[in-house]
């Protein structure tokens, strides 16, 4: 593979890894869901 190719590639996982998390941050139970199993360990 050519390292073009290669930084494009790379540059597309993290765009669909970043709206992936982005798309999880709109449904607010996860996010509540989270919290509560961070704050449980405390």
């Amino acid at each position: 593979m050519r390292r073009t190719a290669r930084h494009a590639l790379a540059g597309a996982v993290a765009a669909v890894a970043l709206g992936l998390v982005f798309a999880a941050y709109l449904q607010p139970a996860l996010i509540v869901d989270l919290g509560n199993r961070l704050w449980s360990c405390f």
